[in-house]
């Protein structure tokens, strides 16, 4: 059996309990989806204005239901303040678990981000292309050259392609046949394809005359891309105008292995340069003689690595034409020992033990 309304007697101050009213009011419902409490400022706080706390934070609480007789039931009040507790709780501990899970997804960002900062930059990996059954790969595009005028056929390996300037002919000195490169654009020969593969062991060499005491001349080189891949020469190396045998590095820059002499003029010189991709070395021989040596990682190709007699590419033009003479060019596709460079000086009377893998003018 329930007890009977009890007339409340006097109490200490504290809320006042509202007038009897018609319908008792329902509970607020719930949200559908509880969202986090909001802070707000204390009371008073300077620089920040007041803002009305939501319902469930007034410091009066919910109104008391009411009765039927007009006193409040403190039973269904204590109930519903209990349920508010709850939910309050409730509402904290989902705002507790959210914060704990940005921080976590934060921290596991930031962690992630800085293993990768801590990365050092590597090489980029490619895709493979088409395979060359599918497609061809696009050609490769080479300096445009002046239009040449006719061929020189070759002792072994592919015919020079000669420019208008460019006169085979005879010269006192030397008993072969001989090509006369007064310089300008249409002072050159060049190959139509690769003679030999600039990232193996190479030799390259050249009898030469050159008949002007200044400037960069190229006797021989390989490369119609936007640099040379070799080359041997003349130029100026600290004052003094010496024989030169470079390669262009892959990367950029270039490897100079230089005479030890200053380049001799209106003389015959043969010019040998060899590559040791073993020990990534390039050697120069001046009349079989070696001069220096110098370190390279590799040589670049250049465009379609055309041979290229009286002229170098350099920065996407021909430069340094040769003045002069060329002849007795040979070219190997291995390094060419010390004792068969000494024989080439000797001219076609005495040919290298290893035969080359092209030749012009040479007998």
């Amino acid at each position: 059996m329930q007890p009977g309304p009890v007339q409340p007697g006097p109490v200490a101050a504290g809320p006042v309990a509202p007038q009897p009213q018609p319908q008792p009011q329902p509970f607020p419902q719930q949200a559908q989806q509880a969202q986090p409490p909001q802070s707000f400022p204390a009371p008073g706080q300077p620089g920040q204005p007041q803002q009305p706390a939501p319902q469930w934070q007034q410091q009066s609480g919910f109104p008391p239901p009411a009765s039927s007789s007009g006193t409040p039931d403190w039973e269904a009040l204590a109930e519903q303040n209990e349920k508010s507790a709850k939910r309050g709780r409730r509402l904290k501990l989902i705002g507790a678990l959210t914060a704990v899970v940005v921080v976590a997804g934060a921290g596991a960002g930031f962690w992630l981000y800085k293993k990768d900062g801590d990365k050092k930059p590597g090489p980029v990996a490619t895709s493979p292309g088409p395979s060359s059954a599918s497609s061809s790969a696009p050609p490769v595009k080479g300096i445009t050259s002046p239009p040449t005028v006719g061929t020189l056929a070759a002792k072994k390996g592919p015919a020079l392609n000669l420019g208008a300037d460019a006169q085979p002919g005879t010269m006192s000195g030397f008993s072969g046949q001989v090509l006369k490169l007064p310089s300008g654009q249409d002072s050159f020969a060049s190959t139509s394809g690769q003679v030999v593969d600039v990232s193996k062991s190479f030799t390259v060499s050249a009898r030469v005359l050159v008949d002007k005491p200044d400037g960069n001349r190229s006797a021989v080189s390989q490369g119609d891309g936007q640099y040379y891949a070799y080359s041997l020469g003349r130029a100026g190396n600290n004052g003094h105008d010496q024989w030169y045998f470079k390669v262009q590095i892959p990367g950029g820059g270039s490897a100079i292995a230089w005479s030890k002499a200053d380049a001799t003029v209106n003389q015959w010189v043969l010019l040998t340069g060899v590559y040791d991709d073993s020990s990534q070395t390039l050697t120069l021989y001046v009349n079989g003689a070696p001069q220096s040596s110098a370190k390279s990682a590799g040589v670049q190709p250049s465009g379609n690595n055309n041979l290229q007699v009286g002229r170098l590419s350099s920065n996407g033009q021909w430069a340094d034409p040769w003045h002069g003479a060329v002849a007795d060019i040979q070219v190997w596709n291995q390094v060419l020992p010390e004792a068969d460079i000494v024989k080439i000086v000797a001219g076609p009377s005495s040919p290298p033990s290893v035969p080359p893998a092209a030749a012009w003018l040479n007998g």
